[in-house]
């Protein structure tokens, strides 16, 4: 009873930690709008989140290894609720950097305990519980555009009312963590991967990770401002982070089955075509960005899951070693979405769906070198 709790409490979570992470490309022009500043200048904010990422990683790599998970989760989720009440409030560019920084660095500390937590507690039978945290986390992201929606609806004036709104859900969680007993990570007997081996498969996995969450973040983070520069107005365009997200997380909720067919090679190598004919798609053809967005969102459904998973599987995921894959998740998420705005710029928002394509095919070849290194293990 007490893992089914936990669990519950855990997925509960990662629908706030998805919300969060969702809220900032949808709300992009209305924070923009908000201090008067430009598309390329408002583009900071992502820089901001992601080095909050990263050094919110950093520390929490190594706090989950020394203090209880939950009082570690506690205080990062009430770090989180002060940024999201705080940032309809912003007055200036240099307010929202130190807002965003400050829930980056507390979003992926939530999400990378919240995914210690649950590979703590199942162990070796953690591959489908790992699937549904994820799914959870981008119902989370797939709600966020609609809760600023509704809030604008709600008080008929902007999207600041979602914040809050995601902050008051949020304001549940510390008490039910409060409740719960901390999983323990436990020491493996024996490694899957030779101990002359593990440095090198890991910063290929690393190297995997970093181009995937650069792929996908710069999709949900992005889409939408190119829908609006592409023509389409602001509410039409939030949405589409709704489709893409809601395609992710039928996907995830798909592939708790599928995998039971299918190895997670299998199942990625899959994912990565629907990625690639996706981007080509925006290139090539006049299809909808609404079927585009669910086809992107398919691609990406199962990848991140599935890649930890395998991860799990061929060396232990401490503390530390958690800490530098959400390292990778900051810079990946830090590096292509902070260019995308200039690029746009310079080049027009035609200059994109190009932009997706390499990057989906650099996250090809980082896989397929990973997978020929770990072949037959």
């Amino acid at each position: 009873m007490k893992e089914l709790a936990r669990t519950a409490l855990y997925c509960a979570m990662f629908v706030a930690v998805g919300a969060v992470a969702g809220v900032l490309g949808p709300s992009l022009i209305y924070l923009a709008d908000l201090i008067d500043a430009s598309v390329a200048e408002i583009s900071i904010v992502f820089s901001a989140r992601a080095i909050g990422n990263i050094l919110g990683a950093l520390l929490a790599g190594r706090m989950f290894d020394r203090w209880q998970g939950h009082h570690y989760l506690i205080l990062m989720l009430l770090l989180m609720i002060v940024g999201l009440l705080l940032v309809p409030f912003s007055t200036s560019l240099s307010m929202l950097v130190v807002l965003f920084f400050l829930l980056g660095a507390t979003e992926v500390s939530a999400n990378a305990g919240g995914n210690m937590m649950m590979l703590w507690l199942h162990k070796d039978k953690v591959g489908s519980y790992v699937t549904i945290l994820h799914l959870c986390h981008s119902a989370g992201a797939m709600l966020a555009p609609l809760i600023l929606v509704f809030a604008q609806w709600a008080t008929g004036q902007t999207y600041g009312a979602g914040y809050w709104m995601i902050a008051i859900y949020a304001l549940l969680l510390p008490i039910f963590l409060w409740k719960q007993p901390s999983p323990t990570f436990e020491v493996r007997a024996s490694e899957v991967v030779p101990a002359t081996k593990q440095k090198a498969t890991f910063l290929a996995f690393l190297t995997v990770i970093f181009l995937y969450v650069g792929f996908e973040i710069t999709i949900a983070g992005w889409i939408s401002t190119y829908a609006v520069l592409s023509g389409e107005d602001q509410n039409t365009a939030a949405i589409l982070v709704t489709w893409f997200f809601v395609s992710l997380s039928l996907g995830r909720l798909f592939s708790v089955f599928l995998l039971r067919f299918i190895t997670p090679g299998q199942g990625i190598y899959g994912l990565l075509l629907v990625s690639l004919t996706g981007s080509l798609m925006m290139i090539f053809s006049d299809v909808s960005l609404v079927l585009i967005a669910l086809w992107l969102g398919l691609g990406c459904s199962a990848f991140f899951p599935m890649l930890f998973s395998f991860g799990n599987s061929i060396m232990a995921l401490n503390g530390k070693r958690t800490g530098y894959v959400f390292v990778c998740c900051g810079l990946g998420a830090l590096v292509a979405p902070s260019l995308t705005g200039p690029i746009l710029e310079a080049f027009s928002a035609s200059a994109f769906p190009y932009l997706l394509l390499a990057l989906v095919v650099l996250v090809t070849l980082s896989w397929q070198r990973l997978a020929v290194m770990t072949r037959g293990r």
